[in-house]
């Protein structure tokens, strides 16, 4: 499972419906959101040239209330000047009455998050304190057992790539609970979408854990053509850095080398254009983990400049 899967899949469907956000801090014990929010755009442009992305923003275009979420799955120091810019730029914009939710699966970000943009020096203090909606097993257990049914896929999420017998039966639980849900092209939306987040070794098991055979499920053409993109980019990817391992042999240059065009390899298999600069300046990187974040991007970007976005 691809880093991008697991991190998209949530936007997916907090974008698909708002509300969803409310009920989730709700079932964990956290105040809802205003309960008519609607998606905007997430490039919040503070002071030239800077602009910050977060991953979701949510308005309520009647009362100017707003949300920012940040979907995070690890530590992410950079946060810690993003978070007060992108709260900064939104009251700027739109008023105080905002908040900043941090989802995330692991009670150690949990952790970083709640401190990591809040700043000190002599008396003075500032920063972003979010609210941090930790999604852990027992976060599950509850919104299983009291959200709605498609909030199955949030239950899902918790898995986070495990594969052992326990993660088995929470995502058995999670794929018969979207069985209750009366509407059928939702019904099917969410167990495709519960797929999509789980280790293969689980859809596999579930194959001959469930009653049904997951083949023959009906198939929704939207979600469909989403998850096999979502293949094919990490079929795509894992080819190419297979290929960088490959090329990567040697000096640690021409690893780097190696690995640029193979980017742009990527790139261009998902059809996406590259400029000449665009093209020019990855080939002219020298740092590894830089190339590794823009090819984590490549799977998801719409432009090739898009790789080059501080968050």
């Amino acid at each position: 499972m691809t880093t991008s899967t697991v991190h998209e899949s949530v936007l997916l469907w907090l974008r698909d419906d708002p509300s969803r956000l409310s009920s989730l801090l709700v079932l964990t014990g956290h105040p809802p959101c205003p309960p008519m929010l609607t998606v905007e755009d997430s490039a919040l442009r503070v002071i030239v040239p800077i602009e910050v992305s977060p991953d979701l923003v949510l308005r309520d275009l009647e009362t100017s209330e707003w949300v920012l979420v940040e979907v995070q799955r690890r530590p992410d120091e950079a946060k810690a000047r993003r978070w007060p810019m992108a709260m900064a730029a939104m009251a700027d914009r739109h008023g105080p009455r905002g908040e900043l939710v941090v989802i995330t699966a692991s009670s150690a970000v949990a952790r970083w998050a709640k401190r990591v943009a809040r700043h000190e020096r002599g008396e003075t203090r500032w920063g972003v304190t979010p609210t941090v909606l930790l999604l852990g097993v027992a976060e599950a257990e509850v919104v299983l057992r009291e959200g709605a049914p498609e909030l199955a896929v949030f239950a899902a999420w918790v898995l986070q790539g495990r594969y052992g017998s326990s993660a088995l039966a929470l995502a058995r639980r999670a794929f018969e609970r979207a069985e209750d849900i009366a509407d059928a092209a939702l019904r099917v939306q969410t167990r495709w979408s519960i797929l999509s987040v789980l280790h293969p070794t689980i859809v596999h098991k579930l194959r001959s854990a469930v009653m049904i055979d997951i083949d023959q499920l009906p198939k929704n053409p939207a979600l469909e053509r989403w998850v096999a993109e979502i293949d094919a980019r990490g079929k795509a990817l894992g080819e190419a850095l297979g290929e960088a391992r490959g090329e990567a042999r040697g000096e640690a240059r021409g690893k780097v080398a190696g690995e640029a065009r193979l980017l742009l390899r990527v790139l261009r298999l998902r059809g996406v254009a590259v400029t000449d600069n665009d093209e020019a300046r990855i080939l002219a990187a020298t740092d590894t983990a830089e190339i590794e974040r823009w090819a984590d991007r490549a799977l998801t970007v719409a432009h090739a400049s898009d790789l080059f976005m501080e968050f």
